[in-house]
């Protein structure tokens, strides 16, 4: 009976182990497809890169300060699940982006969103991305799914999706 429970165990470890595997290959190929997205497509532009997040500056900000922790943050978002480009739009607060991907929500809010910017209030892929930024700056930041909600389902986000938000700043109050 132990010998059969060591075995069961074993098979359970083997298997948790591939499993793993898996996800950090899964990984290593989103990183990669961000890589290829941004060298065929933005070879051009201001790319910062922090903590495993990619920001692709489209347009400069004039605002004399950059976000840092504590500030107030005023912006529009589009989220996108990102499969070699942003795909599919999971969720915006920009009424032009959710008409032209015929996105539709129940009691969608379009205004302007506001938030303190604080550790541990975004996945770590956006609050890396979006550290640094200037008013007015248009960006879009793009992880791997280590950086966003990993290995869970959130909402109409799959497991394991990498994640690319197109963001516009409109305001910045320093702390």
């Amino acid at each position: 009976m132990i010998k059969a429970i060591l075995h069961i165990i074993a098979a359970m470890a083997v298997l948790s182990s591939c499993a793993k595997e898996d996800l950090q290959l899964t990984i290593a190929n989103q990183e990669s497809s961000i890589d290829s997205y941004i060298n065929s497509r933005y070879a051009d532009s201001t790319v910062i890169r922090k903590n495993g997040s990619n920001r692709i500056v489209i347009g400069h900000g004039s605002g004399p300060d950059s976000l840092e922790f504590g500030d107030s943050l005023y912006f529009y978002y589009a989220g996108y699940v990102f499969t070699s480009s942003p795909s599919q739009l999971f969720d915006t607060n920009l009424r032009e982006v959710a008409e032209q991907n015929n996105f539709q929500v129940t009691g969608a809010d379009y205004s302007v969103r506001k938030i303190r910017f604080d550790r541990g209030r975004l996945v770590s892929g956006l609050e890396n991305g979006l550290s640094g930024v200037r008013e007015g700056e248009h960006s879009i930041i793009v992880f791997s799914a280590q950086y966003g909600f990993y290995n869970e389902r959130l909402y109409n986000i799959p497991k394991m999706s990498a994640l690319a938000y197109e963001v516009w700043i409109e305001k910045i109050i320093k702390n």
